[in-house]
């Protein structure tokens, strides 16, 4: 199950995970989210009393859609969908694409296709209307890979005109506590650390979603390099500051 080999020990008469097993296992994202899932799926499913005291967070919408996208990954199949569009004029466009993967971040799946001009693209699988296979098959990129495509992103968004750089923010003590706790990018280290404040690097993309994260921890930070990103930081709440 779940790609995991598990070995028998005849002469204690158990069942183990070999070492080099577990060590891929603890490095693989989808096995682990699966593992943990299926393990709190029989955990409820045999303690009913524990229903009512654990939560979690819905997801959007779309995940209808996860079964066809899936076939339509598994057997190279082109696709075509009704998507709603929100930036710009708000309207429902068709789309043929080529799926290429699936990626859940903050609890939305989003698609990552080749467009008709063969551009990858990200499509949130809560906007698409209407989805339906072709019997059109493709081959994928044999340069793609889905490691590498988001390796300087934050979020789901690549933007490809922007280029990675070394950013610095400076966290105040419980601000720095959460982001040891929990990293926002694999390329997280710790610069400088003082009783009252860290200092962070990253090494991504400044995009609009990690510049949107930067946002939500208002002013227990700073930003310090590139001075780039801190006068756009600076701009934005200039404006949010004018609409009160």
């Amino acid at each position: 199950m779940f790609g995991i080999d598990i070995e028998c020990d005849k002469s204690r008469n158990a069942y183990y995970i070999p070492q080099g097993e577990r060590e891929e296992m603890l490095g693989n994202d989808l096995k682990m989210w699966l593992l943990h899932s299926f393990a709190i799926n029989n955990r409820l499913s045999s303690d009913l009393s524990l229903r009512k005291r654990v939560q979690f967070e819905p997801i959007p919408g779309g995940i209808e859609h996860l079964e066809p996208l899936m076939e339509a990954l598994e057997k190279s199949l082109e696709i075509e969908m009704q998507y709603r569009r929100y930036y710009g004029k708000y309207d429902i466009k068709q789309y043929r694409c080529k799926p290429l993967a699936l990626k859940l971040f903050k609890q939305r799946w989003y698609l990552i296709a080749l467009n008709e001009k063969e551009e990858i693209r990200c499509y949130a699988l809560d906007r698409i209307d209407s989805l339906s296979l072709t019997e059109t098959t493709f081959k994928a990129p044999v340069d793609f890979d889905l490691q590498t495509h988001f390796q300087d992103a934050f979020g789901i968004y690549v933007e490809p005109d922007l280029k990675a750089e070394e950013i610095l923010v400076k966290a105040d003590k419980d601000q720095s506590n959460f982001l040891k706790g929990l990293p926002l990018h694999h390329s997280q280290r710790i610069v400088e650390e003082t009783d009252d404040y860290t200092i962070f690097s990253w090494r991504l993309k400044p995009s609009y979603d990690f510049i949107q994260q930067l946002l939500t921890m208002n002013a227990h930070i700073e930003v310090l390099e590139p001075i780039s990103l801190r006068e756009r930081i600076k701009g934005l709440l200039e404006e949010m500051l004018g609409k009160y």
